[in-house]
């Protein structure tokens, strides 16, 4: 299983709209996709979805359920693990409580992909995640508070690591924008940084992303004809293309990174 770190900069530049809507492309390709709300203050991967969770990760981390029994699968072939603030708890179990968890996650089988929406910024717990998963997506819009901050958050993590980078320009209204907004990054990236960063993508702004986002349903199932949902789509095959089945517990061997094993 191959895990998938969706995070940004700022807030408010689209990073859990694409969270959702990455995965559902996904799943149509063939993946089986699980999405793990990480964003710890403010968990509204389900508020997208249209879902209401009896359970959340809190309840896994003081023992109270599996993971199995707190994943929702919903109507559009992803399953959802619901957050809560309580998951920041992980830091700080005790050595047995730690083993169980991980020994519970590892054992969570049946899914290729596992996308961890974060928050937005450079805490302690959105680095944690970001440097535990194997794959990092930064979402940013054209607008230079967002180019800023997005440039905060890639130079955070390249200088704990050297590693590969994902970016994607969200809310572009031009062309022209959108590849100055990530020839900026690339390049100082390349110049300053040691490691990359590729662009995967643009996404036009469309108001019908607000309007999906008001029904609390996926823009790609409301309105997948668009340019926006068209380009979502693109960056997601992007994502996956080339890719091979991961044997190895990758969602146990995320949680040990997480939790510094």
């Amino acid at each position: 299983m191959r895990t998938l770190c969706v995070t940004s900069g700022k807030g408010g530049v689209g990073k859990t709209t694409l969270s959702v809507n990455l995965g559902i492309a996904m799943a149509r390709a063939g993946r089986r996709v699980l999405l793990l709300d990480g964003d710890l203050g403010l968990a509204n991967l389900n508020v997208m979805l249209g879902v209401i969770p009896r359970f959340t990760i809190q309840d896994v981390v003081r023992g109270q359920k599996t993971l199995d029994q707190i994943v929702i699968q919903t109507s559009y072939g992803i399953s959802l693990a619901a957050g809560a603030t309580g998951i920041a708890e992980l830091a700080d179990l005790g050595e047995e409580e730690r083993e169980n968890v991980i020994r519970g996650l590892e054992g969570l089988r049946g899914y290729d992909v596992l996308i961890i929406d974060t928050g937005a910024g450079i805490g302690d717990n959105v680095v944690r995640f970001v440097l535990a998963a194997d794959d990092v997506l930064i979402v940013t819009t054209p607008h230079p508070t967002a180019l800023t901050d997005a440039y905060g958050i890639i130079k955070t993590v390249l200088t704990h690591e050297s590693r590969a980078i994902k970016l994607i320009v969200n809310s572009v209204t031009s062309i022209r924008d959108a590849r100055s907004a990530a020839d900026r990054l690339t390049g100082v990236t390349s110049k300053f940084l040691n490691g990359t960063l590729e662009c995967i993508g643009y996404i036009p702004f469309d108001s019908l992303v607000e309007k999906s986002i008001m029904k609390q349903q996926p823009h790609l199932v409301l309105h997948p004809t668009s340019t926006s949902a068209q380009r979502m789509q693109e960056a997601a095959m992007r994502l996956i293309g080339g890719q091979v089945a991961d044997s190895k517990p990758g969602l146990g061997r995320f949680l040990q990174k997480l939790l510094g094993q």
